[in-house]
């Protein structure tokens, strides 16, 4: 029986149509592969939740994306097919919903960490509640602002650095405040994060706040509130409801928790 020979190009030709096969098949997976079989895989992103999936693996949209229960809205992905020859699912994400704009380029890798750069955050202080367990307050505004970089990993990393700005902020509860803007500083410390809260200037009420935020989410928040005008009977009463006053004028705050779902 003569035996089939194989030339060179024939070869490479063969292998060629593999490949596209392969790229191909992965082409065809839907959306869905992506929530069922890759999140779940990666420690970090398991705090991800996704309705409403269609479109395919590579470009696909979610009607209502949630993280960590803090409300993103709709959510659209491109996959960058270049960073899986790194290792890593690169993806290109973007929330909107209302008057609420996130955009953000995140790397998920195999080893289970996440992280993120470029990432800018337009959305109201209130989305953040769910993160803000044990604090006796409520609050409104709007946060504004870029981190250039966010590492995240499961119990063990949850770093950040970039600058927000919390425009008209306001606390809602013990009392109705209005507040003004407030800048927020991150920056990486160890595997955690230094989060400094300071206001502007403006408003009617004055604070500096520092928040270390540790890899395991562990938090320890302790800082000070006081009136700009000390004659705001209102104002000084709603902060001894938050804080403990001193000769000065000003409410000295400290709370220690940890990071609701943030477990190894």
């Amino acid at each position: 029986m003569p035996r089939l020979r194989i030339t060179k190009l024939g070869r490479r030709l063969i292998y060629l149509g593999i490949a596209a096969y392969v790229f191909f098949l992965l082409r065809a997976l839907p959306a869905s592969f992506l929530t069922h079989y890759i999140l779940p895989s990666i420690p970090a992103a398991r705090a991800v939740s996704l309705q409403g999936i269609h479109g395919s693996i590579w470009a696909g949209q979610a009607n209502d994306a949630k993280v960590s229960n803090i409300s993103l809205g709709k959510l659209e992905w491109r996959v960058r097919t270049w960073g899986l020859l790194l290792g890593k699912l690169k993806l290109h994400l973007k929330t909107s919903q209302d008057n609420m704009h996130n955009s953000a380029y995140v790397s998920l890798g195999m080893g289970g960490a996440l992280s993120a750069d470029d990432v800018n955050m337009q959305m109201p202080a209130v989305n953040l509640m769910p993160l803000m367990y044990g604090f006796p307050i409520s609050i409104a505004g709007e946060l504004r602002g870029n981190l250039k970089e966010l590492n995240l990993e499961q119990g063990r990393m949850l770093q950040a650095q970039g600058r927000v700005v919390w425009q008209n902020a306001a606390l809602t509860a013990p009392q109705n405040i209005d507040m003004g803007n407030y800048l927020i500083t991150l920056e990486p410390v160890n595997l955690g994060s230094k989060i400094v809260i300071k206001d502007q200037g403006q408003g009617q009420v004055q604070a500096e706040i520092t928040i270390f935020v540790k890899g395991t989410g562990e938090y320890r928040a302790n800082g000070w509130l006081k009136a700009r005008d000390p004659n705001q009977q209102s104002i000084t009463e709603a902060l001894r409801l938050i804080g403990r006053g001193d000769n000065s004028g000003r409410y000295w705050v400290g709370y220690n928790g940890k990071l609701r779902n943030w477990q190894k």
